[in-house]
């Protein structure tokens, strides 16, 4: 999006904001794109997420309000093994499976979280990825038979999944990330990394004030492989085998042509 378009978007926020009957405490948000298409040469984006808040009067901004913004999806299944040394060698021995893990998730507020909302809310609404609901984790021995293990193992491996994430860049969190422009303007700009998993991600608008949420806003993003990584990626989680004998065959084929080739020289 352009200045000039964003310009003309924040007016048109604004215009919201503070004309006709004011209604207290209501979010007006938008997204800079809907849509993030993946090519060969992607190496990550930024999107901008933009909005006002409707208020009583234009001084009534302080700092008993703040704005949350999350965006997560898709979540999938992630197993995270643990190394243990055997005969002097270091294997993979037990895991545990995390059933509903966001590939991606971004929170960015006007304050740290923790002086934002009390811990209830913040796990009520999911907000911080220390409150996102990652459903029963499963944990495995090293044969394949599922054991119990006791919780202080089970945060073990949930520190560890999370601190994976953070090393990818698929969780962040960005405290003072949200600023406002002036009383009721607001803008957030969030990093989009090259190995992001394609799929339906949703960006949630919290605003909140004295501790409490009371407005809230979804909007969809979209993000997909376009030309040809769309149709082979699509072709080979679609047909999985015929992929992966295409493959061969063409690994084949170059490897003769290489060896041909080499031979008449």
């Amino acid at each position: 999006m352009t200045k000039r378009a964003l310009i003309a978007v924040l007016l048109t926020l604004a215009g919201l904001a503070f004309g006709g009957p004011a209604r207290a405490d209501q979010l007006v948000t938008d997204l800079s794109e809907h849509k993030i298409a993946i090519k060969s040469n992607f190496t990550g984006t930024q999107i901008l997420l933009f909005g006002a808040i409707e208020a009583n009067g234009p001084d009534e901004r302080a700092l008993n309000r703040d704005i949350v913004v999350v965006i997560s999806g898709p979540a999938r299944a992630v197993t995270v093994r643990r190394k243990a040394r055997v005969g002097g060698i270091w294997i993979n021995h037990d895991s545990v499976t995390f059933p509903k893990v966001p590939g991606y998730y971004a929170v960015a507020s006007t304050r740290p979280l923790e002086v934002t909302a009390g811990i209830d809310v913040l796990q009520r609404e999911q907000i911080g990825i220390d409150n996102v609901n990652l459903g029963v984790p499963v944990a495995q021995g090293m044969d394949g038979s599922e054991e119990i293990l006791s919780p202080d193992d089970e945060k073990d491996f949930l520190k560890a999944l999370i601190r994976n994430k953070r090393r990818d860049k698929l969780f962040i969190n960005d405290p003072g990330g949200v600023v406002f422009l002036g009383q009721t303007l607001f803008r957030v700009t969030v990093d989009i990394p090259a190995n992001v998993p394609v799929g339906l991600y949703t960006a949630t608008v919290f605003l909140l004030r004295d501790g409490q949420v009371v407005d809230a806003i979804a909007s969809p993003l979209y993000i997909d492989k376009s030309g040809l990584e769309r149709f082979l990626y699509r072709f080979a989680h679609g047909d999985a085998l015929l992929y992966g004998l295409l493959a061969v065959l063409g690994s084949a084929a170059a490897g003769w042509l290489a060896s041909a080739v080499l031979r008449e020289r």
